[in-house]
This record gives structure tokens, sequence and C-alpha cells, in this order.
């Protein structure tokens, strides 16, 4: 009788916790909270007068604002070239060319650049009357009258360029001024590449006092970006495949302003240019080519890498050295700044200080950290990722999937993934099925989500770029303003893995067998090249060319 009665109330806790289950999967309500938005390097750095500076490459194109003539360009590029030729090349000597290389730089983008302090030079950063706009419409307007807030509501603004911790102090008053004009106990974050390291930043400090009820990470670099990490600590690789994977996949988004933008050039010269890298490609001949390149990278790095990356102001931007990898740390340090004792790491002191204390309270802290946030300051955390797409071919992390600018794997707080153009072994998806974890691998075979941090509010997307942000609009809204969000519930028929379409406007949609295909960029890099395949490149290409000549010919008989 005991043994029955000992079977029948086991099956009622089963079946209760199915039930609960099963509401919880299905229950939602809205949960009034503010939702504060944090971008990333896409908000405008200006100068004292508000006018926008460049912290791009664009400052070195010939165009109607006057960054650089064509004969300033010619002029920079001859300096550069002169002790490159004349001491580096044939005496191995780069000291010359390193100096070079940073001066002539240097001027160029001498406003975006961050001081020695760890401060911005000159007075330039985001424009006082866009903070002060967003801080007036958190004094004055209550947006969630409906019952919930949208991510457009609360914005905050900061410069992006600088640590995180300079700008907590000011985000705690930001969101102190939101819950009293909204009535409301507490806020949600949403942050969007580097916007995440702010959020990390605040919650590290002021996490305890309980004004965060959740916090939405939109591919962030806070927990370490490879492109990054690798520029830093000068670990630069080249790959054929991977680098034509790119070329294609920036002809594909460039095309539709994404990216690179490849909007007005000639259709026909892409073609020449794609059918030029096939070909030499598969014949070897780029791969060869590489292996000179990366043969006297070895020979300059120490001098290249540190004068390119603190004249271009990359390597002062104390925000970016939350994506160097703990292990490659102290490797970037003595790269950009130069070894301990030296004068150019004295002149870098109070900016190495600020990133000495990012690596000390978030590099090193993590993952422990963001249990800390889940477990002790009951902060409930979403994130998404992407993937399907060739990372910068240029780094020692080319096999890496993501979307262009940041990894799945650091993107996702940990998830496994698979190469570029590979899947997840068999045997893998094998035992983690049997371990039952069969739900978390993507249908491609691609990824495999249980090993995330925060598994059940991961959310992946494939094929979609970095610089389309309106595709996570949806969901970052979602997760803040409801309840018993997770992707294992699929609440709204909302999948674990969804896709990007950007041949259906953009649109995104649960991943299925039918929409799981890898991307063009992808597909059509031969991965094994054949005799057959090789001449068949090598015949594209000439059609192309010939065509080329045809039209260039024909085009001077008839002017």
């Amino acid at each position: 009788m005991k043994k029955v009665l000992a079977l029948f109330l086991s099956l009622l806790m089963v079946f209760g916790m199915l039930a609960s289950t099963a509401s919880a999967a299905t229950t939602e309500k809205k949960e009034k909270s503010p939702i504060i938005f944090i971008a990333g390097s896409s908000v405008d750095i200006c100068d004292a007068e508000g006018n926008v500076i460049s912290t791009g490459f664009d400052v070195l194109t010939d165009d109607d604002e006057g960054d650089m003539t064509t004969d300033k360009i010619i002029e920079t590029a001859m300096n550069i070239l002169k002790p490159l030729l004349l001491e580096g090349l044939p005496l191995d000597k780069w000291d010359s060319y390193g100096r070079a290389l940073y001066e002539e730089l240097a001027p160029i983008w001498d406003e975006t650049q961050l001081g020695g302090d760890g401060n911005a030079k000159y007075g330039t950063g985001v424009a006082k009357a866009e903070i002060e706009q967003w801080d007036k419409k958190a004094q004055t307007t209550d947006t969630g009258k409906d019952g919930t807030f949208n991510i457009n509501d609360y914005k905050f603004r900061y410069d992006w360029r600088l640590s995180p911790y300079d700008h907590v102090d000011r985000l705690h008053e930001y969101i102190k001024t939101i819950l009293k004009t909204t009535k409301c106990k507490q806020v949600c974050l949403v942050g969007r590449c580097l916007g995440g390291s702010v959020i990390t930043a605040y919650l590290e400090k002021y996490g305890d006092q309980g004004l965060v009820k959740k916090v939405f990470y939109d591919e962030v670099m806070v927990n370490g970006t490879s492109v990054v990490n690798d520029c830093f600590s000068g670990k630069i690789q080249f790959s054929d495949k991977h680098t034509q994977a790119y070329l294609l996949q920036a002809e594909y988004f460039g095309s539709q302003g994404l990216g690179i933008d490849l909007e007005g050039v000639n259709e026909f010269t892409l073609e020449l240019v794609e059918t030029a890298v096939d070909y030499i490609t598969q014949a070897g001949i780029m791969n060869m080519i590489f292996g000179g390149v990366d043969a006297l990278y070895e020979r300059l790095y120490e001098a290249f890498i540190p004068a390119m990356i603190l004249a271009t102001g990359i390597g002062t931007w104390a925000n970016y050295w939350c994506s160097v990898y703990e292990e490659d740390f102290d490797e970037a340090l003595d790269l950009v700044f130069g070894k301990k004792g030296t004068e150019s790491r004295a002149e870098y002191a109070g900016l190495i200080e600020k990133i000495e204390y990012i690596r000390e309270h978030i590099v090193e802290a993590s993952p422990e950290l963001y249990n800390k946030f889940a477990e002790e300051y009951g902060v409930e955390i979403g994130i998404m990722a992407s993937y399907g797409l060739a990372n910068a071919p240029i780094t020692e992390h080319y096999d890496e999937t993501g979307d262009t600018v940041v990894g799945v794997m650091d993107a996702s707080f940990g998830a496994t993934a698979a190469g570029l153009f590979d899947t997840l072994s068999p045997e893998y998806i094998k035992e983690r099925t049997a371990f039952g974890f069969g739900d978390y691998i993507s249908p491609d075979g691609k990824i495999d989500a249980s090993t995330c941090l925060f598994p059940e509010t991961t959310w992946f997307i494939k094929n979609k770029h970095h610089d389309y942000g309106d595709a996570y609009v949806y969901l970052a809204e979602y997760f803040t303003q409801y309840s018993n969000v997770s992707a294992s519930s699929n609440n709204r028929n909302i999948s674990r893995f969804l896709v990007h379409d950007m041949d259906a406007k953009g649109e995104i949609a649960n991943m299925t067998e039918e929409n799981m295909a890898d991307g063009s960029w992808i597909t059509d890099v031969v991965q094994k090249p054949t005799i057959t395949s090789i001449f068949t490149a090598f015949v594209n290409f000439m059609k192309n060319l010939f065509k080329l000549l045809s039209d260039l010919f024909n085009g001077m008989l008839n002017s």
C-alpha cells in the first residue's frame, strides 16, 4: 500500500511539474519597466562645436569635405614607403618605418585619439545637445502609459571610446531620474555592441542596488572579440578561402549598404574581381601570396601594429580593451604601449590604469560576474548572437563564424560553434543528444546552445550582419516587457534559432530545414578544388577580363 501511495504521490508531483512548466511556457504578463537603450559606435563623436568627426578610414577619401586631397594621400604614402624600402626590407631595421607610419597617420586621426590620461582630446565626444535632449525626456516624459515601454523611449548617450566606468555614475543618475518620472521600481537595459560593456560596468558597480530588472545583450563585445584581440596582440594570419568568403560576403551585403558599402560600384567590376579571386584561390596562387605576406609581417609587426592602432586612435579606445582575451592581455599591452619601464608606456600611464581596471573588474571576473548579476542581484539576462558570416580573415581566429564583428561564441556567452565552413561532428551531436541536449543543437548542425552561460534566454540569428541593427528590436522589447520569455518555451513562436533573410526585406524567421542553408558567400567557395573547377574558374576570369577590355576598346572608338 505504501508503494502504491508513493507511486501515486510521485505521479501527482510529476504531473504538477509538467503543468507548471506548461503554464510558464504559455502564460505571460506585461511587466512595466522602462527600457534604456545603450548603443555602440553608431553614435556620432563630435568636436567641441558639435561637428561630427571621422572615427573611420573615410578620412582617407578624396571627397568634397576635403579630408585629404589626392596629392596629400600620395605624399603620405611615399613618406611611409621610404623607410620601408630603404631600411626595413634590405636591412631588417623597422624603427624608422614605425615612426614614419605613426607620424604620417596620427595627425589625420588626431581628434579621434584619446590622450595618455585616457580622456578625450580637444573636448571631442557625443554632442552635448543630444545628451541634453535625452536627459530632458527622462525628466519630463512617461512613455509607458500603454502598459509597456519601447526600445526607443529612453537612450543613454555616451562617448563609446572611453572606459565604460567613466559613464556608470551618470547612467546611475539617469536611471533614478527615469524611475522617478515613470513611477516604476526598476528599469531594463538593452546594450548593443560596445553598449554591453557599459551595462556590465554599471552592474558591477551598482547592481546590488536592485534598480535593474532585466538586461538584453545584443551582439556585445564585452566577452572578447577575436578581431580586436588578435590585432591588439599582433596575431595576424591570412587564409585564402576565408578571404574569398569575406569578399563574396562583402559584395552581397555591401550592395545593400551594410558593412563595406559597395553602392555605386560597377557590377561588372565586382564580377571581374570575384572571378579573379576565385581562380587564384583555387589555383593556390593566393596561398602563395599570403605565404610571402605572412613572412613579411613577422619581420615588421612590432613596428606596424602599435604605430597603426595608436595613430588611428583604436588602441587608445579604452572600451575596446574589454574585447581583449585574458590570456592575451599582457602581450597586447606590451605590443601597443611598449613594455613596462619604457617611455612610451609612461606616456599612456593614465589610460593604461583605466585599462587595467577594466581587466580586473570585467575581463578577469567573467563569467562569474554574470552569474552574480543573475543569482545575487536577481537580474534576468537575455542574449542575442549571430553567426553564419565570415569575420575578418586576417586574424588567427579567421575560421570563427559570427556577424563580421563579434564571434558567435563570444556574443552568446559561451556557445559551442563549428568553423565557418563546417558543422559539429555527428559524434558530438549524438553525444549531446544522448545527454538530453538535442533541442539545443541548431537545425543546420553548427551551434550547440547548451554550453551558453544562459541557454534558456539566448537566441541565435543566422546570416545577420552586425550593421543591421533593427533585427533585435522585437525580441529585446518582448524579453524586457513580458514575463516567462525563454528560448525553450518558444513564446509567440519565436524559436531559439532564427534566420535573417535579406531577400525578404530583412525579415527574421524561425530556422527550419528549408531555410537553414548557408549563404552564397560560403557555398560559392570551392573547398576542394579539382582540375575541372580550376579550369572553369580560369575561363570565367578570362571571359570577364576579355569583356572588360572589349568594352574599354569600344569606348575609345566611340569617344
